[in-house]
């Protein structure tokens, strides 16, 4: 993989002892909200033009979301403006956790009266391509708020996937500066400007998004599901208009389709850019995705393996349910197809660990993400090295290249917050007066942007809706966490970052 520097903006109109500035942070957070404003007009539309009267709720969000953000925006505009690193981790979490209210207005004002926690939970989810829900009865409910479901996965997996290449590496969260990108305008490489970037990213995933709704529909699926699944597919989402989700369809062919788009989704979409400027061999030369596809065949063998002796199905059923089960939980794109939480406890625990690790870096999946724990088993290897033979050295490397301290430290870091984030949020739903395992799936599920829980009230087969509102608030929380890599919810916090 290439090494790519986010360039530094030596040429900023105020030094950084000026401090914060909130004009090019509210710009930024106005432009992001009329896009969504925009975006409401399609679920009213399709609802007009079904007859359903929620049209009217869609409206008037979408105008008043479009009035305040235009607004907003030309009150802040200023083309001298720069964005700071400081700046940038304010900005990220300040916008999503806007976004996730503007887009929670639709659910309430609609004909489903969700209440506030309902519709920010369910808002929060979409667009942090989580995937869990609170609806009900999703096969009668009006196709508006269903595709605004879809939309909302849709985009906020485009938004995952800009962050993860763009940002993410600059400000060297969870050692993720080896990913990224040189965009300075004197680059020789590949992509040379952050606007060519987020357009090769908008193409490919575009493009992918097209080709899974075209297999889909010849597979037998409605045009409508067809373009809502293949959206919330790539997006490793998992929201379906079906409560069954892809079981409704009762087709091989169409989980097999679902299989494939999952794990394309789960790829890094910076290595699908080489690909098409002439380097296609680094999709399978990088060791990050070698790891995830023998971790996706391992998991699956050993699924199929389990259904076959222990409940009699046939291979090539077991395969099919093994592979959709694996993709569909190491993806975190948590589609319900199976409930594997009836095939006991083996599996329940595999889907767990696989819940936890994600998939690749740089991909909209959630999770600790497959290069985390790459090097985290490079690093051991080379520690046991050492305690056999002292006076050796032995380095760890990614793709051929050594591993820095720094991106290792980052690395370790991640683990140690992402693991006590997992239990402070187990602790926390549990006080709510949720069981031990249920408030462990929750809360794993939440933070690893997954979807479904654990146990026979919150996994594949069911929904949160009947969660107390505070392990609601909790768990919209963790998943806001999950997507912004944990670290920048955290750091706005600290009395360190105002300081600084």
């Amino acid at each position: 993989m290439n090494r790519r520097r986010f360039p530094t903006n030596h040429n900023t109109p105020r030094s950084r002892a000026e401090g914060i500035s909130l004009a090019p942070i509210l710009f930024f957070v106005s432009v992001v909200n009329s896009c969504l404003g925009v975006f409401m007009l399609l679920p009213a539309l399709i609802d007009y033009l079904d007859g359903s009267r929620d049209y009217a709720a869609f409206l008037v969000c979408a105008l008043g979301t479009l009035f305040v953000g235009a607004g907003l925006a030309i009150a802040t505009n200023d083309k001298q403006q720069r964005i700071n690193q400081n700046e940038t981790l304010l900005l990220l979490p300040i916008t999503w956790v806007i976004a996730c209210l503007v887009c929670a207005l639709p659910f309430m004002l609609s004909d489903l009266h969700l209440s506030l926690a309902d519709a920010v939970f369910e808002a929060v989810s979409g667009l942090t391509n989580t995937g869990s829900t609170v609806i009900a009865g999703l096969d009668d409910a009006p196709r508006g708020v269903l595709f605004w479901r879809f939309l909302l996965m849709w985009i906020g997996g485009f938004g995952v996937v800009t962050i993860a290449v763009l940002a993410l590496p600059f400000l060297r969260i969870g050692g993720l500066q080896l990913f990224s990108l040189d965009l300075s305008p004197s680059s020789a490489k590949f992509v040379p400007r952050m606007v060519e970037v987020v357009t090769q990213i908008g193409l490919i995933y575009a493009a992918l998004t097209a080709l899974c709704a075209v297999c889909y529909w010849l597979a037998g699926m409605s045009s409508f599901d067809a373009i809502g699944h293949a959206m919330t597919s790539l997006a490793t989402g998992g929201y379906s208009s079906h409560d069954a989700g892809i079981g409704f369809f009762n087709s091989p062919a169409i989980e097999w389709i679902a299989v494939v788009f999952m794990t394309l989704g789960a790829m890094p979409f910076g290595l699908y850019i080489v690909a098409i400027h002439g380097r296609p061999e680094a999709l399978y030369r990088d060791q990050q995705v070698r790891l995830f596809l023998g971790i996706i065949l391992a998991s699956m063998l050993l699924i199929t393996a389990w259904r076959m002796v222990h409940f009699d199905i046939g291979l090539l059923q077991a395969l099919r349910e093994g592979a959709f089960v694996t993709v569909a939980t190491i993806t975190t794109t948590g589609f319900t197809g199976y409930d594997y939480s009836s095939w006991g406890g083996f599996t329940e625990s595999l889907a767990f660990l696989l819940m936890l690790i994600g998939g690749c870096t740089g991909s909209t999946v959630g999770g600790i993400k497959v290069f985390r724990v790459y090097i985290m088993l490079q690093s051991l290897r080379a520690q046991i090295h050492r305690q056999i033979f002292p006076h050796g050295t032995f380095r760890v490397t990614f793709n051929g290249e050594t591993i820095s301290d720094a991106v290792r430290v980052g690395v370790a870091t991640y683990f140690f917050v992402y693991l006590l984030m997992l239990a402070f949020l187990c602790l926390a739903i549990s006080a709510t007066g949720l069981p031990f395992s249920e408030s462990l799936g929750a809360a794993a599920t939440s933070l690893g942007n997954v979807g479904p829980g654990l146990g026979p009230n919150s996994g594949p087969c069911c929904t949160f809706k009947e969660f107390p509102d505070t392990a609601k608030w909790l768990m919209s929380f963790g998943m806001l966490a999950g997507r912004l890599e944990i670290l920048i919810l955290i750091i706005p916090l600290s009395r360190f970052f105002w300081r600084n």
